[in-house]
C-alpha cells in the first residue's frame, strides 16, 4: 500500500481535473456538432447519433481491463499515451474526413479517453493528503458535467472548430503535466491472466467492485434527467440542472470524510426517489422539487469514486476500481436513454416509476455489496 503524501500537490490535482474535463470533451465535441456533421455526411442518416456513443464502446469492453493496463504499467506511463494518442485522434476527427473514418477514430478514440478517466483520479488521489482526498475525489466526479458545459461555450464560438480546440487544449495540458507527473503510482500486482481471469479479479473483489456498482444506478438515471425533465420544467431549464447536480457531486465527495459513502448512497438514493414521486404529484411546486432532488442524485457519484481509494488505498487496486467505474458507468450511460424513452411511453408516471424502481434497485445492490467488504478495508 502507498501511504498518503503530508502534503498536497494541487497544481497537479489541478491539471489532472483539466485532463477530465477534456476527456469529457471526447463526448461533448461529437454531441454538441450533431447538427453540422449531418450537413457534412448526409449520407450517415440514422447512424449519425452513433458517432457519440461508439467512444462508449471502449469503456463498455475494457473498462476493467484499463485498470489492470494502469496496475501494469503505470498510471504515468498509461496517462502520457492517452495524451499523445488523443491529440493525433483529435486532429485527424478535426479534418472530417470520410465518414467511415471519422467513425473509426471515434471508435479508437475512446480507448484515450478511457485510459484518461482510470489513471487520471488514480493519480489525483494518490496526490493528496487523507484529509483532502474526499473533496479531491468528489471534485473528479464533476469533471463531466463541467466539462460538457465549458465545451458548449466553445461550441457556440467555434463550431466544428471546437475540435480543434480539443485537440489543442489536450496537448498543451500534457505538455504541462509531464514533468511533474510521478513515476510509479499505480503499478503493482499485474498479472498475465486473460481478460476473462481479469474481469473476474476485480468483480469477486468487494472492495474493487463497490464503488462500481454503486456508481452504476447513477448513470442509468442521470443523463436521462438532465435530458427529459426540462420538458416538465422549461427548456430554460436544461443548463442549470447538470449543474446543480455538480454542486451535490463535489459536497458528497468532501462529506465522506465524515459518512460512510454507503450510507450517504443509500440516503441520496431513497431521497431522489421520494422527491420523483413529489415531482409527479406536485406539478406546482416542480422546479423547488427537481433541485433537491437533483443534488441528492448528484450525491451518489461523489460516493462512488470517494469510496474507490478508501476501500482501495493500494494505488493499483485503485486503478482497478476506478476502471470497474469506467466500464459500469458506460453500461448505464448506453442504456439510460432507451430505458427512460420507453418508460415515457406512459407520460411522467412512467419516467416517476422507472426512476422509483432504479433507486431501489440501487440502494439494495449498494447494501448488499458493502456488507461484504471488511471493515478494516472500509476504514482505509
Amino acid at each position: 500500500m502507498t501511504q498518503a503524501p503530508d502534503k498536497t500537490n494541487w497544481p497537479l490535482v489541478a491539471l489532472l481535473y483539466a485532463l477530465g474535463l477534456l476527456a469529457a470533451g471526447h463526448f461533448a465535441k461529437a454531441a454538441l456538432t450533431l447538427g453540422a456533421l449531418a450537413e457534412r455526411y448526409p449520407e450517415a442518416g440514422g447512424v449519425l447519433p452513433f458517432a457519440v456513443s461508439m467512444t462508449s464502446v471502449a469503456g463498455i469492453v475494457f473498462g476493467a481491463t484499463a485498470g489492470i493496463v494502469v496496475a501494469r504499467f503505470g498510471a504515468r506511463r498509461v496517462l502520457l499515451a492517452a495524451v499523445v494518442v488523443g491529440v493525433a485522434l483529435g486532429a485527424a476527427e478535426a479534418l472530417l474526413p470520410a465518414f467511415g473514418l471519422f467513425m473509426a477514430l471515434r471508435l479508437a478514440e475512446g480507448f484515450a479517453h478511457l485510459a484518461i478517466v482510470v489513471a487520471a483520479p488514480t493519480l489525483m488521489a494518490a496526490s493528496c493528503t487523507a484529509e483532502h482526498r474526499g473533496a479531491v475525489m468528489g471534485l473528479w466526479g464533476t469533471f463531466f458535467g463541467v466539462g460538457f458545459a465549458l465545451f458548449s461555450l466553445v461550441e457556440s464560438l467555434a463550431g466544428t472548430g471546437l475540435y480543434w480546440v480539443h485537440a489543442a487544449l489536450l496537448a498543451a495540458v500534457g505538455a504541462a503535466i509531464a514533468p511533474i507527473l510521478p513515476r510509479g503510482v499505480g503499478r503493482g500486482g499485474a498479472t498475465a491472466e486473460g481478460w476473462l481471469a481479469r474481469h473476474v479479479a476485480i468483480y469477486t473483489s468487494a472492495c474493487r467492485f463497490a464503488p462500481a456498482l454503486m456508481f452504476f444506478w447513477h448513470a442509468l438515471m442521470f443523463m436521462s434527467l438532465i435530458t427529459f425533465l426540462p420538458e416538465f420544467l422549461g427548456g430554460w431549464t436544461a443548463p442549470l440542472l447538470p449543474l446543480v447536480a455538480l454542486v451535490g457531486t463535489f459536497w458528497a465527495g468532501a462529506a465522506t470524510r465524515s459518512i460512510a459513502p454507503q450510507r450517504l448512497a443509500v440516503v441520496a438514493f431513497a431521497a431522489g426517489a421520494a422527491l420523483m414521486v413529489l415531482f409527479l404529484l406536485l406539478p406546482g411546486l416542480r422546479l423547488a422539487i427537481a433541485v433537491p432532488m437533483l443534488l441528492a442524485f448528484g450525491a451518489v457519484p461523489g460516493a462512488a469514486f470517494a469510496s474507490a481509494p478508501l476501500l482501495n488505498p493500494d494505488p493499483a487496486d485503485t486503478a482497478r476500481a476506478n476502471g470497474a467505474i469506467a466500464q459500469f458507468g458506460n453500461i448505464g450511460t448506453a442504456l439510460t436513454i432507451p430505458l427512460f424513452t420507453l418508460a415515457l411511453g406512459e407520460g411522467l408516471g412512467g419516467m416517476a416509476a422507472l426512476v422509483v424502481v432504479l433507486s431501489l434497485a440501487g440502494m439494495a445492490a449498494v447494501s448488499v455489496i458493502f456488507a461484504r467488504v471488511s471493515p478494516s478495508a472500509e476504514a482505509g
